[in-house]
């Protein structure tokens, strides 16, 4: 098999364990517009992968367009770039998987549901920015995930193709999104927020450890 040339990463649950940023920023959200509603971590943590609109909604049972999910939606992504990284971090292996990539000259990209402007926040607090050459999000003008847009234009932007790219996730929406681009690879990071759905049990690359990823460049 030809070895992969670009990696395309999912943000949240993937390279950075942000939920504790989630749940706090949610829960900011909520109170600047007066719920009593409070979200623990185990509340927080299924809502997390299909971006922020699709949190408020889940939050509050109330339709995507809803006018309630839309303030909510627009409250919590004004707080998260106010608090983009307070507790969040790089989960093990990450830095030593992105250090070796660089030092190959392996391209890297991230493409999140998280909103933009808290994504920028987050890759530069954390560190993270230097080693990419574009990170997405859906605010950016591209369709969600799992829709291949932002991995398409992102194999531009990196100057390959999205068979010779690895596309690395932790829900369902990057799996689907990784197949549908028609990726090299697809690779789920056991630490993430979901499970690995049955139907693609024996089509992806689990990664009980990210730090597994290297075995896809050093075989």
């Amino acid at each position: 098999m030809i070895k992969p040339k670009a990696f395309i990463f999912d943000l949240d649950g993937t390279l950075v364990d942000a939920l504790p940023d989630i749940q706090a920023n949610a829960n900011r959200a909520l109170a600047s517009l007066g719920y009593d509603l409070r979200l623990s971590l185990a509340d927080t943590q299924p809502h997390v992968g299909g971006g922020a609109h699709k949190l408020a909604s889940n939050v509050l049972g109330l339709p995507m367009e809803h006018a309630e999910t839309m303030a909510l939606y627009h409250a919590f992504a004004d707080i998260y770039e106010q608090h983009p990284a307070d507790h969040s971090k790089p989960f093990p292996g990450v830095m030593l998987v992105l250090d070796t990539l660089k030092a190959r000259g392996i391209p890297c990209s991230v493409v999140t549901a998280k909103p933009a402007r808290a994504r920028v926040k987050v890759l530069d607090a954390l560190g993270l920015t230097a080693y990419l050459t574009l990170a997405l999000s859906p605010e950016d003008g591209f369709a969600k995930k799992p829709a291949p847009d932002m991995l398409f234009e992102c194999c531009r932007a990196m100057g390959v193709e999205p068979s010779e790219t690895v596309m690395v996730g932790d829900t369902r929406f990057d799996v689907e999104a990784g197949f549908n681009a028609g990726c090299h690879t697809v690779a789920f990071a056991e630490h993430g927020y979901q499970d690995l759905p049955q139907e693609f049990v024996g089509r992806v690359v689990p990664l009980p450890l990210f730090t597994d990823l290297l075995k896809l460049i050093d075989a």
